[in-house]
């Protein structure tokens, strides 16, 4: 069975010329700036740029067979975002090195405060090869504007507006 070496969400993720990844930012609370008494739509994503970085460790048999790595976002309740994707593996990593995953998203769900969870996992021909490996990020809301004196940044949110 493929065996994760690495599972870490962060805010972007930098290809040297040797190949090698450099994670910027690493993911574990995520602030959103909701004026108070301001309703927050159910679908509402922050307007940001984020990546999914996985390493995979499989054995030669493995490599021979079709892989695909899934993955979902969870609200805090459980219930399902609209941000799921598979990603095939087209090459592995040779001679017991960790073949690495990129994925690269834009928006977070950011709707409901408490932990959102990212599941990754592996399928083989549509049958799961992997357990469910998740990762999870706290999503906090504030009515306090971030103070950019303070390191905060700010995050742009699509809020509906309401009918005059």
């Amino acid at each position: 069975m493929p065996r994760l070496g690495s599972l870490l969400v962060c805010e972007k993720i930098i290809i040297d010329q040797q190949q090698k990844p450099s994670l910027i930012s690493v993911f574990q609370s995520i602030s959103a700036f909701v004026p108070e008494g301001q309703p927050i739509a159910e679908n509402t994503l922050s307007f940001i740029s984020w990546s999914i970085f996985a390493e995979w460790f499989f054995s030669e048999d493995e490599t021979k067979k079709t892989i695909e790595q899934v993955v979902e976002v969870l609200h805090p309740d459980g219930s399902p975002t609209a941000i799921t994707g598979r990603l095939t593996f087209s090459q592995f990593a040779l001679h017991g090195q960790g073949t690495r995953a990129y994925v690269n998203l834009f928006g977070i769900p950011i709707a409901k405060p408490g932990m959102i969870t990212i599941n990754v996992w592996l399928e083989s021909d549509s049958v799961k090869i992997t357990e469910i490996f998740p990762y999870h990020i706290r999503i906090e809301h504030t009515s306090e504007q971030p103070s950019l004196a303070l390191g905060g940044s700010v995050a742009p949110v699509f809020v509906a507006a309401r009918p005059a």
